[in-house]
């Protein structure tokens, strides 16, 4: 089985989340309390709250970058489409129309981005996947409600998207929450012993060692040493004839 992986973060890169998600839940409560003073054209303000969204998402990747990790930098470009989209259609007689075709693209995808952000992590083997895939669908129920919500009573929109905001903002401040919880050691090992991811322990065998036989050292026979010896003599013999010869031709000469 391989190992199972929990993802760490740094205080910063946790307090910058904590920050970027909290003021996702404070713009939740502003609308809602804008929707008690009779705020009720939501099609005027809402381009700049995607905008707004964008802008802080960008800045907490930037901030919060991990390696492999986009999902922060998808959700900035999800809030760009999303703005622009009810800004180009800011005119349009049928405001409660606009808003909920907003929400359900706003809805798809974001389920889109949690559903890679969700497959990446089974890649690593990241126990808090749970967590993720658990969000990501509560948000996609969610969203079916605001969007049949709004359709109905496009005068309330005000207060529906407060309490879609506000909702969206706690749901990953919860999701922060229960990582740091399941970051703490003691816990983190009675977790890991009984995630396996689907996947059965195999048993790993004894592993056999081998065992080096001794070399052993051949016999040399002695009748080729001999034979050696022999094919030696009569070369020097030869040699000796030769030198012997040439002296005696050289006492001729000087005689």
């Amino acid at each position: 089985m391989n190992k199972v992986v929990l993802k760490e973060f740094s205080k910063e890169q946790l307090w910058i989340k904590v920050v970027f998600y909290g003021l996702f839940a404070l713009v939740g409560f502003e609308l809602l309390h804008f929707s008690n003073i009779g705020f009720t054209n939501p099609i005027k303000y809402v381009p700049v709250i995607y905008y707004t969204f964008a802008f802080l998402s960008l800045v907490t990747y930037f901030g919060n970058r991990i390696k492999g990790d986009y999902e922060l930098l998808y959700f900035g470009l999800i809030n760009v489409i999303v703005g622009t989209f009810t800004l180009v259609n800011n005119l349009y007689p049928n405001s409660g129309f606009i808003l909920a075709d907003a929400v359900l693209l706003y809805s798809i995808l974001n389920v889109i981005n949690g559903g890679f952000t969700c497959l990446r992590m089974l890649k690593e083997r990241n126990i808090q996947v749970f967590m993720k895939i658990a969000i990501t669908v509560m948000l996609l129920f969610m969203g079916v409600f605001v969007i049949s919500a709004i359709y109905d009573k496009v005068e309330y929109g005000t207060l529906i998207l407060g309490y879609y905001f506000a909702a969206y903002g706690l749901l990953y401040l919860l999701e922060i929450f229960v990582n740091v919880i399941i970051g703490n050691k003691k816990l983190e090992k009675a977790i890991l012993n009984y995630v396996d991811f689907g996947e059965e322990p195999v048993a790993s065998e004894p592993v056999e060692e081998k065992k080096e036989e001794p070399k052993t050292i051949k016999p040399v026979k002695l009748g080729k040493i001999t034979n050696a010896k022999k094919e030696i003599k009569p070369t020097t013999k030869k040699v000796t004839k030769k030198v012997v010869k040439n002296r005696t031709v050289r006492k001729i000469r000087r005689k």
